[in-house]
C-alpha cells in the first residue's frame, strides 16, 4: 500500500495534469457535434474537467479535507488509472474519519459520455438520487458533472407558469427519435384571439387558462410516446411517436377539450387553431440531418396552424360542433343533416345524402364498392359542393371506426382541404349511436365546421 503523504501529493497534482487532455477531448468532441447535431444539450456543454481525486485506499478524513478545500460536492474514486467509483460529501458526514474509501463509495456509474444528452442524465440524477457522476470517454475520465450544475440549465429550460418545458427539449427529444429510427409527428396549437383576451379579461386570467391549457396537454399526453411544450406566448406544441393520422385525432379531441375549459370569470368560449406535419416516411434516410428535419416538421405544422386560423369566422371565432352535427355561424345561418340514406345491391351499393341550408336543400350522392362509411361521407361532400369555391378542392382521405371510452363507437372521417392558400387534412368526429350513415355524415360536418363557417357568412 501507498503511504498516506504520498498518495495526497498525487491526488492533488497528478490531475492537473489532465486538464489539457479533457480540454482537448471536449474540443474536438464540440468539432464533431457541429457536424452532427449543433441543436441537441449535451454534457459536453457543462462537463467540467477533474482537479482532484482520490484512490479506493485513502480515508474519509482525506476525502473530507479534499471535498472542503475545493468546494466540491463529489470526487471520482481511482484504482491505478481506472475510475471505479464516487464520493459524495453529504453521505460521509458522520462516517468514521478513518473508514476507508473503497467501503463508502458509490460503485456504480453510468454510461455516461460527453456526447450523452443533458435531459437523460437529468433524469438519472432524479432516479437516482445522486449528485455527482464522473463522464467517461475512450476509458478514459473526460470530466465530471454535478447536480448542481444542472440547475441553470433546467431553468432555462422549463416555464415556471406552466410547469412545461420550452422548445428545446421538444426538438433535442424529436432529433433523438428520429436518430433511433423512430417516426415524428409534430403537433402545434395556438389559441384564438388571446391577445384581445388578455385585453379584455387581464393577465391573471390570461396566466390561469395558459397553465389549464397545459393541463389538458398533460393529460392527453402519453410520456412514453408523447413530449408536450410551451412553444412561447399562447402557442404550445407537441412531438409524439404516434402516426400521422392518429395524431390528426389526437388534435382535434385536444381542440375540443379546450373548448370546455371553464373559467368563471369568462363568458366566452375558448378555442384553438391546431396543425400537425411527420409520422410519415417516404423514403429511407441517408445523410439526414435530423435537427433540419426537425425544424422543417414544426414550420410545417405551423403554417398549416396558421392556415386553420384563416378559415376562422370572420369575427375570430372558431365553432365547436356538436356530435348531432349541426353547423351555425354567429350569423344564426345553419346548415342541418335532412336525410341520409345508403342501398346496398351484391358488392355495389349507392348512398344518398340530403342537408339542408335555410330553406335550400342541398343533394348528393355516391356509388361504388360497398362500403357504407365512405360511400356516405362522399355523398355529403357531393351535396357540400355548390358551396365551394372554384380554387377549393375537397378529398376524402379515409373513415375509421373505433371504440370510445364511454363504450360508444365513435365514427372518425379525414378530409383534405386545399385552396390556393395551402392544404390542410381536416378531421371529424361523430358518437355511433345506431345510425351508422347519419353518423358518419355528422362527422363529415364536424371535420368541416370551421371552414363552413366562413363559407355559409358568405354564400
Amino acid at each position: 500500500m501507498h503511504g498516506g503523504w504520498g498518495l495526497e501529493t498525487q491526488a492533488l497534482t497528478v490531475v492537473e495534469g489532465m486538464s489539457a487532455l479533457a480540454q482537448r477531448q471536449k474540443d474536438a468532441h464540440s468539432a464533431r457535434q457541429r457536424e452532427r447535431e449543433p441543436f441537441v444539450r449535451t454534457i459536453a456543454h457543462l462537463m467540467r474537467p477533474i482537479r482532484v481525486w482520490v484512490h479506493l485506499d485513502h480515508t474519509v478524513e482525506t476525502a473530507l479535507i479534499l471535498l472542503r478545500g475545493h468546494q466540491l460536492s463529489g470526487l471520482p474514486v481511482y484504482d491505478g488509472q481506472q475510475v471505479v467509483g464516487t464520493l459524495e460529501y453529504a453521505p460521509l458526514m458522520g462516517i468514521p474519519p478513518e473508514t476507508a474509501v473503497r467501503e463508502v463509495m458509490y460503485t456504480d456509474i453510468p454510461a455516461f459520455t460527453p456526447d450523452t444528452p443533458l435531459r437523460t442524465v437529468a433524469e438519472w440524477f432524479h432516479q437516482s438520487r445522486r449528485t455527482v457522476v464522473p463522464i467517461v470517454q475512450a476509458g478514459k475520465l473526460a470530466g465530471i458533472l454535478t447536480v448542481f450544475d444542472l440547475l441553470p440549465e433546467i431553468g432555462r429550460s422549463y416555464d415556471p407558469m406552466t410547469g412545461l418545458p420550452w422548445s428545446d427539449t421538444l426538438r433535442e427529444w424529436s432529433i433523438e427519435q428520429l436518430a433511433q429510427g423512430r417516426e415524428v409527428t409534430i403537433l402545434f396549437f395556438d389559441l384564438d384571439n388571446f391577445g384581445v383576451f388578455n385585453k379584455r379579461y387581464g393577465h391573471l386570467i390570461g396566466d390561469e387558462v395558459l397553465r389549464k391549457v397545459a393541463r389538458v396537454l398533460l393529460e392527453e399526453s402519453d410520456p412514453e410516446t408523447d413530449l408536450v411544450c410551451r412553444w412561447g406566448g399562447d402557442e404550445f406544441a407537441m412531438a409524439t411517436l404516434r402516426r400521422r393520422e392518429e395524431a390528426g385525432l389526437l388534435a382535434h379531441h385536444i381542440s375540443r377539450r379546450i373548448a370546455d375549459i371553464q373559467i368563471p370569470e369568462v363568458d366566452r368560449l375558448l378555442s384553438v387553431s391546431y396543425g400537425y406535419q411527420g409520422g410519415k416516411r417516404t423514403r429511407e434516410r441517408e445523410q439526414v440531418h435530423y435537427a433540419a428535419t426537425v425544424d422543417n416538421l414544426i414550420n410545417l405544422a405551423s403554417q398549416e396552424c396558421m392556415m386553420m386560423k384563416g378559415v376562422a369566422t370572420a369575427r375570430g371565432g372558431q365553432l365547436t360542433l356538436p356530435m348531432q352535427a349541426m353547423v351555425e355561424t354567429r350569423s344564426e345561418r345553419r346548415l342541418r343533416i335532412q336525410s341520409v340514406s345508403y342501398e346496398r345491391e351484391g358488392r355495389r351499393a349507392k348512398a344518398w345524402g340530403y342537408l339542408q341550408l335555410e330553406n335550400r336543400t342541398l343533394e348528393g350522392a355516391a356509388e361504388g364498392e360497398a362500403r357504407p362509411q365512405m360511400l356516405v361521407a362522399e355523398a355529403v361532400l357531393n351535396a357540400l359542393r355548390p358551396l365551394l369555391p372554384p380554387n377549393l378542392t375537397l378529398t376524402l382521405l379515409g373513415t375509421n371506426e373505433t371504440q370510445g371510452e364511454t363504450g360508444h363507437a365513435v365514427i372518425t372521417v379525414i378530409l383534405l382541404w386545399e385552396s390556393g392558400e395551402g392544404r390542410q387534412e381536416l378531421v371529424g368526429s361523430a358518437l355511433l349511436r345506431g345510425d351508422t350513415a347519419r353518423a358518419t355524415a355528422s362527422a363529415v360536418l364536424d371535420a368541416l365546421n370551421r371552414p363552413l363557417a366562413r363559407l355559409l357568412e358568405s354564400v
